[in-house]
């Protein structure tokens, strides 16, 4: 009797468990205040994107895509119907409270007083944040970053200075929404679990 009661515990933890986690991927709530904006990176199977949002508007930029696929079903679960840019090769743009350059295969997203920087290569930075797509060489470190995102496919030979430093870093993955929400003092890193969005 013990034996099966015990079983019937564990099945009833896994379906609270399993049921919660599909309640919390399928509706995500960034709760933004007046102040705040968040960067949401989007690593799905066929595309890369930030979508960023206020409580007055919705960006979504594109930094590649072989396809749009499950890109709608990703913007669902945020709940947003976000204005859509492709970045190209020279942008100088004001966007909503977002002012966008591209420097030296960088690109710059000034957002109210913080710097987030996207780097296809690795290159000197001066950035509050930084996200590391491709690189090809070794990524060094400066006192200015407050945090670091990298994709979870980047050979690890050119992270090694990230992974000793101090600066929090943060795998952007298929498998994962991570967030960034700023305000005027300070930010806050949240990491989601994603469905099957990349199948």
């Amino acid at each position: 009797m013990k034996k099966i009661f015990l079983l019937l515990m564990i099945v009833v933890i896994i379906f609270i468990h399993t049921g919660a986690r599909a309640f919390v991927v399928k509706n995500i709530d960034l709760k933004l205040k007046d102040n705040e904006t968040s960067i949401v990176f989007l690593k799905l199977k066929s595309s890369t994107s930030l979508l960023i949002s206020t409580n007055n508007s919705s960006d979504l930029f594109i930094l590649d895509y072989k396809n749009l696929d499950n890109l709608d079903e990703a913007l669902k679960i945020f709940k947003s119907k976000p204005s859509l840019f492709y970045l190209k090769n020279d942008i100088d743009r004001k966007i909503d409270n977002i002012h966008i350059t591209k420097e030296n295969d960088t690109f710059k997203f000034q957002i109210a007083n913080y710097m987030l920087c996207i780097y296809n290569r690795a290159q000197k930075n001066s950035c509050d944040f930084v996200y590391l797509r491709n690189l090809d060489k070794e990524f060094t470190i400066n006192d200015n970053i407050s945090a670091i995102f990298y994709d979870e496919d980047i050979d690890k030979k050119f992270l090694k200075e990230v992974e000793e430093s101090w600066v929090e870093s943060n795998i952007v993955s298929k498998e994962s929404f991570t967030i960034l929400k700023l305000n005027e003092e300070s930010y806050n890193v949240v990491i989601v679990p994603s469905t099957n969005l990349n199948n």
